[in-house]
């Protein structure tokens, strides 16, 4: 009897067995299985140098060296305006009128010192003349020419301060004229606006021919960001367009109030598509001294904060499994790793998510 209760459990635990080997079966032959050009579609790693690739915010801004700001050299009330911002003008046009008690006054003496300086001329040719004859010393004679020197001096840098404006016929209403051509990227003026000399700028020229981007450097990366470096700049009023450049210069000293450093990118406005004031995203790219294992973007999967790529076993159409990676560095395309895969792993590119989701619960 006990003999036969033995070979009952043996019996019984054996087709457990083949049951359970069944089963097994049954589930991995229920899994998809590589086709013979998706076989020859795996992919081996590649070895390459790093690219530790950074990203940078920053602004488009004027070019300082293409910007001219005016600054009102009296006081007055700017009666009327002519253009608006983003007009573009040209040298000489009338900008606004601005009516002013010191511009006619400054009109007024100019009117003096011309008379004046007739008046001295003669004076000056009569002392010359008295002086060859051995009338008038020579200290008559640079007196002279000293008042007439004084005189001219003074009627320069009144047509100097004048030179901006022109008169009206109006009593003491002048034009504000532009004084290089370019856009009105900057503008305070107003009909009844009360302006004071050495205030705040009226208005700011810029010809747009060429801007400054500028970027913010971190301090994480200013190590390996340098003049020269090449860099891309897209932005989201570009519609995808990417703008191509190169460090033209980086700050010594670390901004105290944004702690970064600052860079500048000078670019040509090529059909004036870089408004300044625009936001910009600036993505620079050092090759490091190293290399890793580099795969694309499309054949590594992100779940659950992981990293994931599939792998072919030996090749085999049926023998897939999802292997955990590291990431060491990322560029545009891909990713360099820095664990998880050999250099002769097969790996799948084409359709990686899909595969690693039928294979997930298995």
């Amino acid at each position: 009897m006990k003999t036969l209760y033995i070979i009952l459990v043996l019996v019984l635990t054996l087709q457990s067995c083949r049951n359970n080997s069944k089963t097994e079966e049954t589930a991995q032959s229920d899994l998809p299985c590589l086709s013979d050009s998706e076989v020859n579609a795996l992919i081996e790693p590649e070895l390459k140098p790093v690219n530790y690739n950074i990203s940078l915010n920053g602004k488009i801004g004027y070019n300082p060296n293409n910007v001219v700001q005016y600054v009102s050299l009296v006081d007055g009330i700017i009666t009327n305006t002519n253009v608006s911002l983003g007009d573009h003008v040209k040298k000489g046009q009338i900008l606004a009128s601005i009516k002013s008690i010191e511009l006619n006054a400054m009109q007024s003496e100019l009117s003096q010192l011309q008379s004046q300086l007739k008046v001295a001329k003669r004076e000056l040719k009569s002392t010359e003349s008295f002086y060859k004859s051995g009338i008038s010393s020579e200290k008559d004679l640079i007196s002279a020419q000293s008042e007439l020197s004084q005189i001219q001096s003074q009627i320069t840098n009144l047509k100097s301060n004048l030179n901006l404006f022109s008169a009206k016929p109006e009593s003491g209403v002048f034009e504000i004229i532009a004084p290089v051509s370019g856009y009105i990227v900057g503008s305070q003026m107003a009909p009844g606006l009360q302006i004071n000399a050495g205030s705040e700028p009226l208005f700011t020229l810029s010809n747009l021919d060429d801007v400054w981007i500028n970027a913010n450097i971190y301090p994480k990366d200013i190590s390996y960001v340098s003049e020269g470096m090449p860099v891309s700049i897209t932005g989201i009023a570009f519609a995808g367009k990417t703008f191509k450049g190169t460090i033209s210069k980086i700050s010594k000293v670390i901004d105290p109030e944004d702690n970064v450093m600052k860079a500048h990118i000078i670019l040509k406005n090529e059909d004036f598509q870089l408004k300044p004031g625009l936001n910009v995203s600036i993505n620079v790219e050092k090759t490091l001294d190293r290399s890793a294992l580099y795969l694309p973007k499309s054949a590594v999967i992100f779940n659950d904060n992981q990293y994931f790529v599939m792998t072919a076993l030996n090749s085999e159409k049926c023998q897939l499994q999802a292997q955990e990676v590291t990431i060491l560095e990322q560029d545009k395309n891909g990713y360099y790793l820095a664990s998880g895969i050999n250099s002769d792993d097969k790996i799948i590119e084409k359709d990686a998510l899909l595969w690693y989701n039928a294979y997930l619960n298995n």
